[in-house]
């Protein structure tokens, strides 16, 4: 399959290459209609999920029937913070001690001797699992860790991870109470002010969960889980599989499975707080991760969605709903494309440039799919008013710079992703996480 991909790949490229030769005109017209058709029905997708997204998430209280135990895995690999949070896990997050397990999975040497050290300190509570010989993803150290967990609920906690302090009451409210059987809580930068980068990852993070994430939820389509703060039965887990150890964004890919199984995932009104990457390489390695994680799943599922009955099992629309989540690397790249297009009308209609190639060619609505690029910037600042990160007047003044991340960053770590899977093998790129601006997170939202 690896070595097809690049073959396909070229003759896809040389096929539309040749279209834009041989019939240019009509090539293009085909392109402005698709975009236009594309970018509108996506638009409207998602206004939709905004207006419910904008409504408060759905809050479970902090008083579970009883207080199931919880399993927390922390995927560690070259983290210096770990003893931090492996202590605020275990003694600053309100739940019964008995009922909390962390299952800590590494392969360093300082991870392996902290892990070590904790469950010698607590035996009852901290497992440590060490990878001699191991497949270096996330998913894989999860599907390692999952044998030596024995709770009812599992949690993933990533080690730059603060939980609020009431988290675990109300994860197990929600699942206990409500029967609720997968969780995402709300993810939160506790770092914003360290440059513009971490402050558009930390609006960007607000809008994502707080907005899109919510409406998804309260709509009941398909709703991805972050990589972190996702909390679900463990009965579940191992009934759909486990992770796709291949898988590059793993919480994604799991959360189809559930969807596909008709589980429900809830964004329920509770936070972890987490480090945002301080520079343009961190974050670009990042977000070729996930880009090319969601590639990955739209490869594996979109065959499978296509078949008649299993659209008509789960809905017309929850296909969408999936469809329309991992497309969205594609969609930053057709940014570049619908730009484009865009200068293309204005300097014609304008009459600026006479291009004889476009003439007459683009109607008015060519700027369209543009347009919508509005709905990332609006749910980005909407949902930092929503978070608390600021207000309207002190938010607009970072608009050039969301145009910017949404424009050139984006795309280009979507290119870079498109890139990977179609090139090179899997692998791993990790992001490293120094702690800083934690530290503050959970005493000031405790207070």
């Amino acid at each position: 399959m690896m070595r097809t991909r690049p073959i396909v790949f070229l003759a896809s490229v040389s096929i539309l290459l040749l279209a834009l030769i041989i019939l240019p005109k009509p090539s293009l017209l085909f392109i402005a209609y698709s975009l236009t058709l594309i970018y509108t029905l996506w638009g409207v997708y998602h206004i939709i999920i905004i207006t419910y997204g904008l409504k408060r998430p759905f809050n479970p209280g902090v008083n579970p029937r009883r207080h199931s135990k919880i399993s927390l895995i922390l995927p560690a690999r070259d983290e210096p913070i770990l003893s931090r949070t492996i202590d605020v896990c275990l003694n600053h997050i309100e739940y019964p001690r008995d009922s909390k397990e962390i299952v800590i999975v590494t392969e360093d040497p300082v991870g392996e001797r902290i892990a070590t050290w904790y469950s010698q300190l607590y035996p009852r509570n901290v497992k440590p699992l060490v990878r001699r010989a191991y497949f270096a993803t996330k998913p894989s150290a999860l599907n390692d860790s999952l044998s030596l967990c024995t709770g009812e609920i599992i949690g993933i906690i990533d080690v730059e991870d603060i939980p609020e302090h009431d988290t675990f009451l109300k994860v197990a409210s929600a699942i206990e109470n409500y029967n609720i059987e997968s969780v995402q809580v709300i993810l939160r930068i506790s770092n914003q002010e360290d440059n513009w980068i971490t402050k558009m990852f930390s609006m960007e993070y607000a809008g994502w969960f707080r907005v899109m994430l919510n409406g998804r939820s309260k709509l009941g389509l398909y709703t991805p889980l972050g990589g972190t703060g996702n909390y679900f039965k463990a009965s579940l887990i191992r009934e759909i599989g486990r992770w796709d150890p291949l898988n590059l964004a793993e919480d994604a890919e799991v959360a189809i499975r559930f969807y596909l199984s008709k589980r429900r995932t809830i964004v329920i009104d509770a936070r972890h707080w987490e480090e945002a990457p301080t520079n343009f390489k961190a974050w670009l390695r990042q977000r070729t991760r996930w880009f090319r994680g969601w590639i990955q799943s739209l490869i594996k599922y979109l065959i499978m969605l296509s078949v008649p009955s299993v659209t008509r099992r789960i809905g017309f629309i929850n296909t969408l709903s999936i469809i329309f989540m991992l497309i969205a690397p594609l969609i930053v790249v057709l940014n570049w494309v619908a730009y484009s297009m865009t200068i293309y009308w204005s300097l014609e209609y304008l009459g600026i440039v006479p291009f004889k190639l476009t003439v007459d060619l683009f109607p008015w609505w060519v700027i369209l799919p543009l347009s919508f690029n509005v709905i990332y910037y609006y749910t980005w600042i909407a949902g930092a008013i929503l978070e608390k990160i600021g207000t309207a007047k002190t938010l607009v003044k970072y608009i050039p710079h969301m145009i910017y991340y949404m424009n050139f960053m984006m795309p280009l770590a979507a290119l870079r992703a498109f890139y990977q899977e179609i090139f090179k093998e899997v692998f791993w790129e990790k992001t490293k996480h120094l702690g800083k601006g934690v530290k503050w997170a959970i005493l000031e939202k405790q207070e």
